[in-house]
């Protein structure tokens, strides 16, 4: 059972139960995946259609690994010095399948961050170029939320490195808001009704594939890692 399952089991417990249909839009947790190796672009299993996205220059920066459960895979995402990376291809892209983007829906996933080097960059979009939320986590591990583009942005708080965490994202596109919240030893992180970056809904793609991009600030660190244990987006609450 990967990590984020174990971290929102209290969650779950008093989650009313909204339908016993699967409702998942993307599933990943790298158990299907070979040490070593890149990950599958295809995502295997349910929901079929689901996908990882990364240029062929981002490729050494991406492995899969032993996670640091015992017995479980993880995706390593580091910013090793790697030749080629421009402005355009360093997103590491986790892509949902088609639906409709005005229903409720979560993104999550659990991961750790570790070395010294440039900020991680987190962003929420439909899959094409309307971009619904966008944090940070720096090195020391403050985490910041951008609240008006081109880069406004909030201290929200601190996710210490090498703390496994969970983020979850509740997106109603339908009000223009998201709330978050960061689970985490030492303390919980929660933000609520917090305004989409695009305010225009008629800018968001319908049916969309909702995605997830991770990114690293430009620069380059021997040391510096995030490691995802796993990655969701569903339209069921968890």
């Amino acid at each position: 059972m990967k990590r984020f399952q174990i971290i929102l089991f209290p969650l779950l417990i008093g989650a009313t139960i909204m339908s016993c249909k699967t409702s998942a839009i993307l599933t990943s947790n790298f158990e299907s995946e070979t040490i070593g190796n890149l990950p599958a672009k295809n995502i295997p299993g349910d929901p079929s259609g689901d996908a990882i996205d990364y240029s062929s220059e981002l490729e050494p920066r991406i492995k899969v690994t032993a996670s640091a459960s015992a017995g479980e895979k993880a995706l390593t995402f580091s910013e090793i010095s790697t030749p080629g990376l421009t402005a355009h291809n360093q997103f590491l892209t986790f892509k949902g399948i088609s639906t409709d983007f005005t229903q409720p829906m979560w993104f999550l996933f659990t991961a750790t961050h570790s070395g010294t080097g440039e900020r991680i960059m987190i962003d929420i979009t439909d899959g094409s170029a309307a971009l619904i939320s966008r944090m940070y986590i720096d090195q020391s591990g403050n985490l910041s939320l951008v609240t008006a583009l081109p880069g406004t942005e909030q201290a929200v708080g601190n996710i210490g490195a090498g703390i496994l965490h969970t983020i979850i994202v509740s997106l109603n596109l339908t009000q223009k808001k998201y709330n978050v919240t960061v689970l985490k030893s030492g303390g919980n992180i929660t933000l609520t009704d917090k305004p989409v970056l695009v305010d225009n809904i008629l800018a968001y793609a319908n049916p969309a594939r909702p995605s997830l991009h991770f990114r690293f600030e430009s620069g380059a660190s021997p040391d510096r890692k995030y490691v995802l244990e796993s990655v969701s987006i569903t339209k069921k609450r968890p």
